[in-house]
């Protein structure tokens, strides 16, 4: 375990230094070069994250004058850890693809050359040729790349971080009462046929009436669950954390309670003792098992429903519960502790579906009764 050093010197601070065992066994001591004890803390656990995939911890930072953008890229990705990545392959692999528009733009640029006005120009291509949504993350990609550099003093400026992002469009797909019915009527009677449709049917019913994301449902466990005080604890996504890297408290509704009720007698049995397990599709002999980052398809579900399948199928049911939520009244705040959201202003673009609510409300307002 490495530690973070306050180093003095005749009674003045130097700085915050690191102490950590590299890669190659050898203990080292290193100056961070961060402002506060906060970020040296920072980068000691990206450090441990590299050295625990057996990566050196602290690269050296000398980078010849010409380094380019593309070049640059590649050393964020290979030397870049968190706790937060959980398969680095997947993210690097992520990663460039978002990034592939942005280095054919400017990635045969030099690194200390690329001021705002190129960052800027960069952004306005971006926009004409993508979606707002795309754009925003292409540019905030490479203003992660940047601001890393600047961390490691492997460069001085971030030339993203002034540069205007175009407005965040959010596409909310979502089912309406009746279709959210049929979903649920449609998943039953799949159930019939399999011990997998009967795992899909349970699933449905936690992202639609518990508003749980696709790996929060399938990384649920029983001992997670007290049917007797009506509530879960979403703990987990998949096998790691949740998103946001907390647990929290969700009620049960009467109608999911009954069915889990139902369901603990039929799940098949797994050493983790998941909620909704997976089985191989290729392998004859596997066993039941904890679904690992691969969720079941719920386009079948969807087509026996009658219903057109959302380009996210899963992640329309937990858009469907935060819809219903609020077109019942429930509150924004309410809601964003149910869907577990760090920053409130994610769970803000279902404010506009309690309009209809509210004039409701306001229209029975009587003063003169």
């Amino acid at each position: 375990m490495g530690e973070v050093i306050k180093k003095m010197k005749s009674g003045r601070f130097i700085g915050w230094y690191l102490r950590f065992v590299d890669a190659d066994g050898q203990r080292k001591q290193r100056a961070s070069r961060q402002p506060s004890f906060a970020e040296a803390r920072r980068m000691l656990v990206e450090i441990e994250a590299r050295i625990a995939r057996g990566r050196v911890g602290m690269p050296e930072r000398n980078e010849p004058a010409h380094c380019t953008i593309e070049r640059l890229v590649e050393r964020f990705i290979t030397e870049y850890d968190s706790p937060r990545i959980k398969d680095h392959g997947k993210w690097a692999a992520k990663l460039r693809i978002t990034l592939r528009p942005v280095l054919e733009e400017i990635g045969g640029k030099r690194v200390a050359s690329f001021d705002a006005s190129d960052a800027e120009r960069l952004r306005n291509r971006l926009i004409r040729g993508y979606a707002a949504n795309t754009a925003r993350a292409q540019l905030a990609a490479i203003s992660a790349v940047f601001a890393w550099a600047v961390r490691k003093q492997i460069h001085h400026s971030n030339p993203l971080v002034e540069v205007k992002r175009p407005k965040s469009s959010a596409r909310l797909e979502f089912l309406s009462r009746d279709e959210a019915s049929r979903l649920i009527d449609a998943a039953d009677a799949l159930a019939q046929q399999s011990v997998r449709h009967a795992v899909l049917a349970i699933a449905v019913r936690l992202s639609l009436y518990a508003g749980l994301r696709a790996g929060e449902v399938f990384g649920l466990r029983w001992r997670d669950v007290d049917l007797d005080a009506r509530s879960l604890t979403v703990a987990r996504s998949y096998g790691g954390t949740t998103k946001s890297g907390r647990t929290r408290p969700v009620p049960i509704a009467d109608e999911l309670g009954e069915a889990l009720r139902a369901w603990r007698a039929q799940c098949p049995a797994t050493t983790e003792g998941v909620i909704c397990p997976v089985i191989g599709d290729r392998d004859a002999l596997s066993k039941w098992h904890p679904a690992m980052r691969r969720r079941p398809e719920l386009t079948a579900v969807y087509r026996a429903a009658g219903l057109r399948v959302p380009a996210s199928p899963w992640h329309a049911l937990r858009h469907t519960f935060a819809s219903l939520f609020v077109q019942s009244g429930g509150s924004i705040l309410t809601l964003q502790q149910l869907l577990g959201h760090a920053d409130i202003k994610l769970t803000l673009v279902y404010s506009h579906l309690g309009a209809e609510f509210i004039a409701t409300e306001v229209r029975r307002l009587s003063l003169r009764r």
